[in-house]
Parts: structure tokens; sequence; C-alpha cells
């Protein structure tokens, strides 16, 4: 009996593994930052805010902070979602190509998601940064720009998301 559980318990890990994606998701940090740094050298170098004034610095730390949280957030979201989207239910090919299509799935997903995302964000916060709050004040300007942006993101990767599980539990 032990050994049939013993059976059933790798059985249970490997679908569990085959259900998890495994990437590193603390890297998602270090391009969310880099991403969120924009609106900082936009704030400094047009409108003027000084890196080294206490406020500044405050102000610069806690927005850049939420940005790369909200990114990190619609990243993580949006990669399993591009990943799950592309993934098959069937396999026509043996375990090992498989799993070398996993991988390769997997890189599509995540190329895809950091191009887009980054590029909307970089978009739409210039967007706002340079016409839409322009006639603003410039920590008015640099605290909406990138907070609405990023959670604009976060909201169109959530949505995106229930989109896949609409289609999916459509096809059921």
């Amino acid at each position: 009996m032990s050994n049939k559980r013993k059976n059933d318990d790798e059985l249970l890990q490997e679908r569990i593994q085959q259900n998890s994606l495994d990437y590193p998701k603390s890297s998602l940090v270090i391009v969310a930052l880099i991403v969120s740094f924009q609106p900082v050298y936009y704030a400094h170098a047009v409108n003027g805010l000084d890196w080294f004034k206490v406020p500044n610095a405050i102000l610069f730390v806690c927005v850049s902070a939420f940005t790369t949280y909200m990114m990190r957030q619609a990243y993580v979201v949006m990669i399993a979602s591009e990943f799950w989207s592309r993934q098959r239910h069937y396999t026509e090919v043996g375990e090992k190509d498989e799993r070398l299509l996993r991988r390769l799935r997997l890189q599509v997903a995540l190329g895809y998601t950091l191009f887009f995302l980054n590029t909307i964000f970089f978009l739409v916060c210039t967007f706002l940064m340079c016409y839409m709050f322009r006639h603003s004040d410039p920590r008015a300007n640099y605290i909406l720009s990138p907070l609405l942006t990023s959670s604009l993101l976060w909201f169109i990767s959530q949505k995106n998301e229930e989109s896949r599980l609409r289609r999916l539990s459509s096809h059921k």
C-alpha cells in the first residue's frame, strides 16, 4: 500500500509541476525598477525636481516603489496569461520535446509581456507627463503619471487573464 501511495504522491507532484511556471520572478522586480526610473528622470531633467532635496527624494522613492510593485504584478499576471493561452491541452510530441516546447512558450510569453507592457508604460507615461499634466505642478505630474500608468497596466493584465479564463470556460 505504501508503494501505491508513493506513486500517487509522485504523480501528484508531477502534475503540480506541470501547472506551475518556473522562471526567475525576482528578476521582474529589477526590470520593473528600471522601467520606473523613466518618470524619475523626466521629473528631474524636464520638470526640475531636484533629487537631493529630502521631500523630493522621499517622493521619488515612494512613487518608484509603488510603480515597481504594480509593474511586477502586471508582469506576473500577463506572463501567466500569455503562457497558458499558448499552452496546448494535448501533446503531439514526446516528453523531452514537450519540455522544450514548454520552455519555448514560456520564453515567448516572457518576451512578449515585457515588450508589450514596457512599451505601453513608456508611451502612456510620457504622454501623461508631456501633454496631459504638463501645466500642472511638477510633483503632481510626477505622482499621477507613473501611478496611473502602472495601475492601468495592472488592470489590463487582470482583464486579459479574465478574458482568457472566460474563453477557456466557454470551450468546455
